[in-house]
């Protein structure tokens, strides 16, 4: 494996080797078989990457040369405004990073003895998540679903017995209720899924919100940090008189 492909600590996937051609073009022009020696991969992997990055006007071909037999070499470099298209994908990785940082010192401040309360910590949690990622234009639901289900999985499933859906659903709401996080009501009927509906999470009241797909993440990961099974929960369409986010919940293989 080349130099690149060892201090990314990673095997060439699709992702990766795309992330090291424009990478590498980012400093300069190069060869298929220049960019193929330095990302360690074959030069048929690099030619399938390279067409596909210039069927999305990412890079383009800057000069062919005929080398013997009528085979020829082709040179690339990036598009115009590719070199903001590259600096802007390594701010959205720092982000990240400094996201995962953040979210490993909610952890520590959770387990060890708080100075805020729980639902305090999730604010202010929240609060710097939406900044790091607007700043680096990173803003996405399922950023903040992924990082949600990571607080309902470590966090909150610990709390929960969860012995039957209907009784892990109903400690589920109280605790997040109880602890200010969320205003989320249990509704069951007979013979249907059971149904979640949040009127109110986090201080927002914005239905819909980026918010909201942390908290639809963070029920998803108690639900499935607790039964071991991989829960769904289906968001249905807002119903009249009904001021928040409605789910369906299916948890198949967990008794009802």
């Amino acid at each position: 494996m080349s130099q690149v492909a060892a201090e990314a600590g990673e095997t060439p996937s699709k992702g990766w080797v795309r992330d090291g051609i424009l990478s590498l073009l980012s400093k300069g022009q190069g060869t298929t078989s220049e960019i193929a020696r330095e990302l360690g991969v074959s030069k048929a992997t690099v030619s399938y990457h390279t067409k596909a990055l210039i069927r999305r006007d990412m890079i383009e071909i800057a000069d062919v040369k005929s080398i013997r037999g009528g085979v020829y070499s082709k040179t690339y470099s990036l598009k115009r405004g590719g070199l903001a298209l590259v600096r802007r994908k390594g701010e959205q990785a720092g982000s990240l990073a400094k996201a995962d940082e953040l979210f490993e010192r909610l952890l520590m401040s959770w387990h060890l003895e708080p100075k805020r309360k729980p639902a305090d910590e999730l604010v202010i949690f929240l609060y710097h998540l939406f900044r790091l990622l607007a700043e680096s234009d990173s803003l996405d639901i399922g950023i903040f679903e992924d990082y949600g289900r990571r607080v309902g999985n470590e966090l909150i499933a610990p709390t929960l017995k969860f012995t039957t859906v209907r009784v892990g659903l109903r400690e589920l709401t109280e605790f997040l209720r109880a602890e200010g996080m969320a205003q989320v009501t249990t509704e069951t009927r007979k013979g249907e899924e059971p149904r979640l509906v949040c009127t109110g999470c986090f201080e927002n009241k914005e239905y819909g919100s980026i918010v909201c797909w942390f908290t639809k993440g963070l029920l998803t990961g108690a639900m499935r940090g607790k039964s071991g099974k991989r829960p769904q929960l289906e968001r249905l369409n807002q119903r009249v008189g009904i001021q928040g986010c409605a789910y369906e919940v299916r948890m198949r293989g967990f008794k009802t």
